[in-house]
């Protein structure tokens, strides 16, 4: 290789690096609004930050009822959530109430979940291995796509989830809809 090849190698670099933390670091919801609290909402989710998502829905997390329920429950959300994407669309707010118009895909957690029960009672497993198919079903499946409409009213001059967003939460984990 020439050494005036390594010197532009260099330069690329630190552009590139420039680049990724400029796009990394700008990509922050602005919770400022009610479209930025549903991205914050949803990366929050997708992280695992379940006591932050609860702060920007308006809501009390409980995490002693968290801390007490079941290890395989808590992973295989926790995958579920993280393989989530989302789209943010329109937002209209009028007064102290706003809409934002989200688009989530994800595999559906409740077929795959009935499956990987399924799975275990043949197989006399364990939830250990409940979770095993789950996981491995869950990297096959395909993604079901919904597009939702999240509320919003302002409190205290904060916009935070009027009411329980119930469609944004099946959507989340892809049961929006049942197979027939």
């Amino acid at each position: 290789m020439k050494k005036w090849m390594i010197p532009g190698i260099g330069a690329a670099a630190v552009v590139l690096v420039i680049a990724v933390v400029v796009l990394t670091s700008g990509g922050k919801a602005d919770t400022g609004t009610p479209a930025g609290v549903t991205a914050a909402y949803l990366d929050a989710m997708k992280s695992g930050d379940y006591a932050k998502a609860y702060q920007y829905a308006g809501q009390e997390f409980d995490k002693e009822a968290y801390k007490n329920s079941a290890g395989f429950q808590k992973n295989v959300l926790a995958e579920t959530y993280a393989q989530m994407e989302y789209e943010i669309g329109g937002e209209e707010i009028q007064d102290n109430k706003a809409t934002v118009e989200v688009t989530v895909r994800n595999a559906n957690y409740m077929e795959l979940l009935d499956q990987a029960i399924y799975e275990t009672l043949k197989q006399g497993g364990d939830d250990a291995y409940t979770e095993q198919v789950y996981l491995e079903n869950l990297k096959k499946a395909e993604k079901k796509e919904e597009t939702v409409l999240v509320n919003y009213r302002l409190e205290e001059g904060e916009w935070v989830f009027d009411g329980s967003n119930s469609l944004l939460q099946a959507a989340m984990l892809g049961y929006l809809r049942m197979p027939e």
